[in-house]
């Protein structure tokens, strides 16, 4: 009898917990309706000490959310996608980084492809953290953010389960990269992207743009519960340098684009065979033109006939498009040509006058 109570309890507390139509009724009730469940129900042979186990469990593990949540054991570690860092000049004044998995390797080759950007003379920078990545060590965010953020500076801090004092992470190398960035952030953000995005916002080093993020940045500890299952849960929460934590709020982007999770890894997938420029770009449906005239050449007539013949046009298959990184580009290009136009409101034309002010002819 008291196993079953353990049982009717712990489960009891989850569907509470995760079921709102019970959120008004006594802890004494929950457990007279799983007892009164398990003798009159109409195939109460089904309600099991393993059936009870489960529901409890899977009430917690839904009430805690992305806290807490059971994890094959062969693909707790990898999660199958490419790894690297994707890097690319999109124009002659904007850079581009996505990293993939956040790990030691790719930190070092962010450092390289910051290097070439700083060497180039590449005026802008683009962080892509919309990767769908695993929960990652934050050894390795602080070495990310150790890129950006100045020598002897605050990362952030990790609050340990029932401790009162936090582990200060600072940045102990110069960066590499000191200008301002545009960061791209969504709901796919890992715990690593999603701190290195609030760490750099802070400091108003960056602007967010894509959609809110889902509020993760925790350290995880994953521990093996069978020969099939590991359980991931919420071990430490990170701090930011003012003390304010992400965790279950989430960072608003300042600059809201929404974009289909699916339309997203499309234009990864497309990008990660071609070109991110790719994925940004369109090309024009060829017309009737002089240059066409010339080369004795009519495209819209081409394209006319293989249209009747029921043949099939390359617009026909629209290539992905990313859509928020578009937006990105847009408004760092037109950041950049606002802010090269200089103009001088007090410049008169020389030899010019002018003309004398109008005078208001009122009205009878």
């Amino acid at each position: 009898m008291r196993r079953l109570a353990l049982i009717l309890t712990f489960a009891g507390a989850a569907t509470a917990a995760s079921g709102k139509e019970t959120k008004d009724i006594s802890q004494a009730g929950i457990q007279t309706a799983f007892r009164i469940l398990q003798k009159e129900y109409i195939r109460s042979s089904d309600l099991t000490f393993d059936v009870l186990n489960r529901a409890a469990l899977s009430g917690l593990l839904a009430r805690l959310d992305f806290g807490a949540e059971l994890v094959p054991r062969v693909s707790e570690a990898k999660s199958g996608a490419l790894t690297g860092v994707q890097a690319e000049k999109l124009t002659p004044q904007i850079g581009y980084l996505r990293p993939r998995e956040y790990t030691h390797r790719e930190t070092v080759e962010m450092e390289k492809h910051l290097s070439e950007f700083v060497a180039a003379k590449v005026a802008y920078l683009i962080l892509d953290l919309r990767t769908p990545a695993p929960p990652g060590d934050f050894n390795d965010a602080a070495d990310m953010l150790s890129l950006f953020v100045p020598k002897s500076e605050v990362l952030f801090k990790m609050k340990q389960m029932g401790q009162r004092v936090s582990e200060t992470e600072t940045n102990l190398r110069e960066p590499v990269w000191s200008q301002k960035l545009t960061v791209l952030v969504d709901d796919e953000t890992n715990n690593l992207g999603e701190t290195l995005a609030a760490v750099l916002r802070l400091r108003k080093q960056a602007l967010l743009l894509g959609a809110p993020t889902r509020g993760g940045a925790v350290r995880y500890e994953t521990v093996p519960v069978d020969a099939e299952w590991s359980l991931r849960f919420a071990r430490a929460e990170v701090l930011l340098a003012d003390d304010s934590s992400v965790f279950k709020k989430g960072l608003q982007p300042d600059l809201a684009i929404s974009m289909p999770t699916s339309s997203k890894r499309q234009a990864f997938e497309a990008s990660d065979e071609k070109d991110v420029k790719s994925t940004i770009t369109d090309k024009p449906r060829q017309r009737f033109n002089e240059a066409a005239l010339v080369a004795n050449k009519h495209p819209e007539l081409d394209a006319y006939i293989k249209r009747s013949a029921g043949q099939s046009l390359p617009e026909d298959s629209p290539k992905p498009s990313d859509k928020v990184l578009q937006r990105a580009v847009d408004l760092v290009t037109t950041r950049t040509l606002f802010q090269a136009a200089k103009i001088d409101w007090n410049r008169k034309v020389s030899g010019s006058q002018e003309p004398p002010a109008r005078r208001a002819i009122p009205i009878p």
